[in-house]
C-alpha cells in the first residue's frame, strides 16, 4: 500500500514486480483504509505500508484503534503487515527495526547490491502480542 503514491514499478523488473498489487493511496487516512480492507479480506498473506512521504503529523493522527484493528485482523488471518516509516509509529507492534547505511550523495551513483551490503539492521525490541 503506497501511502503517497510514490512508488516506482519501472525501476524494478517485470519479474520482481509481477505478484505485485499495488494500491495507490495519497494520504495516511486513505492508505490505513486500504490496508484494513486487504488485511481483513484474508487473500494477501503478505501487505507492506510504505508510509514514506506521508506528513508525520498526518500519520501521528491516525488512531491508535486503527493499529490495533489491523494487528488483531493480521492475526486472525495469518497474514503478515509491515509498515516502513522514518519514526516510531505503530504503538502494537510486535517488532521493531532499524534499517541504517550511512549513505550520502555520493553513493546516488553506487549498485543497488553495494548498497544492499552496507545496510545495517537494529532491533528495537519485540513485544508480545496481548
Amino acid at each position: 500500500v503506497d501511502g503517497a503514491d510514490s512508488f516506482d514499478p519501472g525501476s524494478f523488473s517485470g519479474t520482481a514486480c509481477s505478484k505485485l498489487l499495488w494500491v495507490r493511496c495519497r494520504s495516511a487516512v486513505e492508505m490505513i483504509k486500504a490496508a484494513d480492507l486487504l488485511v481483513h479480506d484474508g487473500n494477501v498473506p503478505f501487505v507492506l505500508l510504505d508510509t514514506t512521504g506521508l506528513v508525520r503529523r498526518d500519520l501521528s493522527a491516525l488512531p491508535a484503534s486503527a493499529w490495533w484493528r489491523l494487528k488483531q485482523n493480521v492475526e486472525r488471518t495469518g497474514g503478515r503487515l509491515v509498515v516502513m516509516a522514518s519514526f516510531p509509529l505503530v504503538p502494537c507492534a510486535a517488532l521493531r527495526l532499524s534499517l541504517s547505511a550511512g549513505l550520502s550523495l555520493r553513493d546516488f551513483d553506487s549498485p543497488r547490491d553495494e548498497l544492499l551490503d552496507r545496510l545495517q539492521v537494529q532491533s528495537e525490541g519485540l513485544r508480545r502480542a496481548t
